[in-house]
């Protein structure tokens, strides 16, 4: 008998599933969502700045049940081999291993890659990037629970965003960032959760400077007409406007913070 060997039993039985039935997205007569909001509404935003004490600077949001955790290291000083008149943004996104339904693995996969490049994409407008030549800035971008895709990627936009004022990078402005949701019904619906966006028919991810009036960038799957997508726009600008406010709270909020020490 083979001891380093665990042997399995002689006969086995195949495992019994249980099939899950996803609810359809149904808005009863006054429009509201399974979780009681018009398909205009966001979620309840949480954002806080400066809880990484060992970054330059740092963001933590919870937009429902999405929970985003957001570290900025830089500037630092590039070698030079990587010599560049402007700053360079190096972004990494990562979904922890326990935050989606489905284990995530430890290394980075494709989407997670394409997300860090679109966190570069809608950054780079904002950020003084002639101000600091040869030097380059380091985004980590760590998502703790996952309730929507999309929202996930607008959650740390924004978390992105307000580390870098927390860490005193000069900006143009601030970057907000709003998501929505097109239904086969060819309703918009602003925030979705993960339910919804499991029968969505395509999503939009808006990212845009209220202060400038200006879209850094948009990120849209799916099939949609122009109007509706129009329509999306104009609705996630709003929406970006409103998340405007929560932002600005929250930095001068971590500045009180910061006199009070001193």
């Amino acid at each position: 008998m083979d001891r380093k060997r665990v042997n399995g039993p002689e006969t086995s039985v195949t495992p019994i599933f249980k099939k899950v039935e996803e609810t359809p997205i149904i808005l009863d007569a006054e429009k509201k969502r399974l979780d009681k909001r018009s398909v205009e509404d966001l979620r309840p935003i949480f954002l806080k700045s400066g809880l990484v004490t060992q970054a330059n600077g740092s963001a933590y949001i919870e937009i429902g049940n999405t929970k985003v955790t957001c570290a900025v290291y830089g500037p630092r000083q590039l070698k030079k081999a990587e010599f560049s008149p402007l700053c360079k943004l190096n972004c990494d996104f990562k979904f922890s291993t326990f935050s989606c339904i489905k284990r995530r693995g430890q290394i980075r996969d494709a989407e997670e890659k394409e997300f860090s490049q679109i966190l570069v994409e809608a950054l780079t407008p904002a950020v003084r990037v002639e101000l600091l030549p040869k030097s380059a800035i380091d985004i980590y971008v760590n998502v703790l629970e996952n309730d929507g895709t999309s929202s996930c990627l607008a959650a740390a936009i924004i978390a992105s965003s307000v580390a870098l004022a927390d860490a005193g990078i000069e900006m143009l402005d601030q970057v907000t960032a709003c998501s929505s949701i097109l239904t086969k019904e060819q309703h918009i619906l602003m925030d979705g959760t993960e339910k919804e966006e499991n029968q969505k028919e395509g999503s939009l991810v808006l990212s845009y400077m209220p202060s400038l009036n200006e879209v850094t960038h948009i990120l849209q799957n799916g099939q949609s007409d122009s109007a509706i997508t129009s329509k999306a726009i104009e609705q996630c600008i709003d929406g970006c406007s409103k998340i405007y406010s929560v932002m600005s709270n929250s930095l001068l909020q971590s500045l009180d913070r910061s006199k009070a020490v001193v």
